[in-house]
């Protein structure tokens, strides 16, 4: 409600528009407890049989057409969080290969897909789900997550307990049920190249799954499906790398605009119980606390513009991307999201051609 009544004074006195859509706070503020920071579990060494997990660019809760300055920023910070959850995966050193995809599929054993439910660059919440390549769900939750200048952890609060609730799930099972699940799961994936080849080999019903049968070790249509696996693989690594590039052109600016709010709604939250305890004549105050809040709100807005000036940058940009199959060098181009679905679709038909289905 403060930050609120900040915006509309501040739109009143500078003739700027509030950042946060009603429908944003009423999710928020309906939220009854703030989930505390949960410690990371770090192990020696990765779990085995090592279980490969993908994370899915997040959902950044607004519209497409939205091309408003905030919802550059969102789509943005989609994007920055997506790669605060795959380090978080990466430093619990409990996994095998952490992969970033710009859409949920076969591909790994278990795949992460998150929507960004409210942000303001001091309180986020998350709605997390996570699912094996046979349709199983892990999780299902909220997850809310508010700063605070002692710790200023960021969000490690919300990614540690994903990190931590996956764990407990994988742990969970017994040594044959991790082996058969990794296993399936690359039958999962041969599946969606070759539907009729590899048919029966997984029985799915409503009570869940069974692994029947493998494929022989030596079937060529297997070693087929391995290599555009790995061509696969190769886009997603190329995900990594404009990641890290995003990482180091507006990081530091993101960084600095989530410290700004959070400084911001911590003087403004003090300030208010000050005047709520004071005794001053009621008119003076008034005026006194317009231009405290106005004097305040002056640094915050310093960094949310450069953050929106660099957010609507950045829009839409994906660079293209050059890939290489045995025979050809495929330059992509779009979002990173039509870049993928059109890699996939030509690896489906360069293993249609290599099989002999395409000219069946």
């Amino acid at each position: 409600m403060v930050r609120s009544l900040l915006f509309v004074a501040c739109y009143w006195m500078a003739g700027c528009a509030p950042a946060v859509v009603a429908p944003e706070h009423s999710v928020a503020n309906a939220l009854p407890v703030w989930d505390a920071v949960e410690p990371l579990h770090i192990a020696g060494a990765p779990m085995q049989p090592a279980l490969d997990i993908a994370v899915e660019l997040f959902d950044p809760g607004v519209p497409r057409e939205d091309s408003s300055p905030m919802a550059a920023v969102r789509r943005l910070e989609s994007q920055l969080l997506a790669g605060d959850l795959r380090d978080t995966l990466v430093r619990s050193n409990q996994w095998g290969v952490i992969r970033m995809v710009p859409e949920v599929s076969a591909l790994v054993p278990v795949s992460i897909r998150t929507q960004i439910l409210y942000s303001d660059g001091r309180d986020l919440m998350l709605h997390v789900r996570a699912e094996d390549a046979l349709g199983t769900l892990w999780l299902d939750q909220r997850f809310a997550f508010r700063q605070h200048s002692q710790g200023r952890d960021g969000f490690a609060g919300i990614f540690n307990a994903v990190s931590n609730q996956l764990l407990a799930a994988w742990s969970a099972m017994n040594p044959d049920a991790q082996s058969n699940l990794i296993e399936a799961a690359a039958v999962a994936y041969a599946e969606t190249l070759a539907p009729d080849a590899f048919s029966g080999m997984i029985e799915r019903s409503e009570n869940g799954w069974q692994l029947v049968r493998l494929p022989a070790s030596d079937d060529p249509m297997l070693a087929r499906v391995e290599r555009i696996r790995n061509q696969e693989y190769l886009f997603c690594d190329t995900i990594d790398e404009q990641y890290v590039d995003l990482m180091n052109r507006v990081g530091p600016t993101y960084a600095l605009w989530r410290e700004a709010t959070l400084e911001q709604s911590e003087w403004l939250e003090r300030y208010e119980q000050r005047a709520a305890n004071r005794e001053d004549n009621e008119g003076d105050g008034e005026f006194s606390r317009m231009q405290a809040e106005y004097a305040a709100y002056r640094s915050f807005r310093m960094q949310e513009q450069s953050l929106f000036e660099l957010a609507e940058a950045f829009d839409g940009e994906s660079q293209p991307t050059m890939m290489q199959t045995q025979d050809q060098v495929v330059r992509l181009e779009g979002t990173l999201e039509s870049q993928y679905a059109t890699w996939r679709r030509l690896l489906r038909d360069i293993y249609l051609i290599e099989s002999g289905a395409a000219t069946q």
